[in-house]
């Protein structure tokens, strides 16, 4: 590991210094730091160079607590980071474009003298960078190029193997690779290979937006949030007994939870009113609790045997905030799901439940042929908002209602409803129905419009 600083040239007021990881092989890291020496960013680098993409998960599960975000030198470590970058942590890699790959065939044109008419490429396979759209437009047909795609189990030997063979039976004139250690297997071999990397803009580019996302995240971290619990139907519950002191011992465990709770996101916790309760900390750290706050309200509904509701506003003051935080709290009380419910600055609605992933959407709309619809059918926007919201979720266009009653904690009674207005509104229609038994009535299947 190399530790490298690069200053912003001239003077300007203090800024943080982030510690950016870059990721890649040792050549191909040389490369972008190269592209990266003019950067005007007050920025720290920390090079981790591999031999092989398959080692991009242990470097980031070792480093990831020394760095703000990350730079894969290609697709092959971005994509195999993927399945251990964490929610919050910024990513980035620099990949090659379409001027990228005219500026490889200028180099062989350079290099053979003459005009390349026949070559072998290597592509990722989900083809991110419009490779194919660069070829056409360079007026090279099928039959001129042969590809050879590429996921992150590749093999180094195999694509190697399929370039040599193609410029040894003489099918193709030149081989061009995104891969370094394909690169220098066919040099190895005298194949005349050519290497497709990032532009220098591509890669400061790159860069710049990365730290533009760290530091949006920073601004966004460092807002309040305001949590607000209230324990349903205390005072009743009190009522009921006769034991003395009952509300005051139930109040002792609720806090005494609460104040765990708090010391985990180093906030403070205020009370407002019998069995409502405000906790005042940072947005990042309300976020990133948001698991074992579920676990806490768990706990407090087994201690207490009442219902615990909880809601989370986010905002630049303490009063918007707050403000949030009543939002939320009334959305959790109509909410059938259970779990938390966040209220971003912006109106969009986060529902969190331990059971099942977060469930984001927006409860305002400026589609005024929707609204229209939605007041005729009796359908709030939310409703809807919530509806298109876990569709996209569970990622189909169409669905029963029954299957969206599961997912979304309500009765089938209900949701058929719902759907039937929808659909007499035109804010949807039937596509379809199934019969899951030899008896009852098939279901039909809906699709939002």
């Amino acid at each position: 590991m190399m530790t490298i600083r690069i200053r912003k040239k001239g003077r300007g007021g203090a800024q943080q210094m982030y510690t950016i990881g870059i990721v890649g092989p040792s050549l191909s890291i040389d490369r972008t730091l190269h592209a990266l020496s003019d950067l005007e960013l007050e920025l720290r680098f920390e090079t981790f160079p591999y031999e092989h993409a398959r080692e991009t998960a242990d470097i980031i599960r070792r480093s990831r607590d020394n760095v703000h975000g990350w730079v894969f030198t290609g697709p092959i470590p971005y994509l195999s980071a993927q399945a251990v970058l964490l929610e919050h942590e910024h990513a980035t890699y620099c990949p090659p474009t379409g001027g990228s790959l005219y500026k490889a065939i200028l180099q062989a044109v350079y290099t053979l003298g003459r005009p390349v008419e026949r070559l072998s490429i290597d592509m990722p396979d989900n083809d991110s960078w419009g490779m194919r759209d660069s070829l056409r437009e360079l007026a090279f047909s099928e039959d001129q190029v042969h590809k050879y795609l590429f996921s992150v189990d590749y093999s180094v030997e195999d694509m190697v193997e399929h370039h040599a063979r193609l410029w040894q039976e003489g099918t193709t004139e030149a081989a061009f690779t995104c891969l370094y250690a394909v690169y220098e297997g066919l040099v190895k071999l005298k194949v005349p290979v050519f290497k497709i990397d990032a532009t220098k803009i591509d890669s400061m580019q790159a860069v710049r937006m990365l730290v533009e996302r760290i530091r949006s995240s920073a601004f966004k971290d460092s807002q309040l949030g305001v949590l607000m619990l209230e324990m349903d139907r205390l005072h009743e519950e009190v009522q009921k007994t006769t034991e003395r002191y009952r509300l005051q011992h139930l109040e002792l465990k609720i806090k005494s939870l609460l104040l765990e709770h708090c010391d985990r996101i180093d906030g403070s916790l205020h009370q407002d009113g019998t069995g409502r309760y405000l906790m005042f900390g940072s947005r990042g750290q309300m976020q990133r609790s948001v698991e074992e706050l579920n676990a806490t309200i768990t706990q407090l509904e087994l201690d207490t045997g009442l219902k615990a509701l909880a809601g989370i506003g986010f905002g630049e003051t303490a009063l918007v905030a707050e403000n949030n935080a009543r939002k939320a709290i009334l959305y959790a009380k109509e909410s059938k799901s259970g779990g938390v419910v966040l209220f971003e600055a912006d109106g969009t609605i986060i529902e969190a439940s331990a059971e099942q992933e977060p469930l984001a959407y927006h409860y305002l709309s400026h589609d005024t042929k929707l609204l229209k619809k939605l007041n005729r059918a009796g359908v709030s926007i939310r409703t809807y908002q919530k509806i298109k919201a876990y569709m996209r979720r569970i990622g189909r266009e169409e669905v029963t209602a029954a299957e969206l009653a599961s997912g979304l904690s309500m009765t089938t009674r209900h949701v058929q409803r719902i759907l039937g207005s929808l659909t007499e509104c035109g804010a949807a229609e039937i596509t379809g129905s199934e019969l899951h038994s030899r008896r009852g009535r098939p279901s039909n299947r809906y699709r939002l419009l």
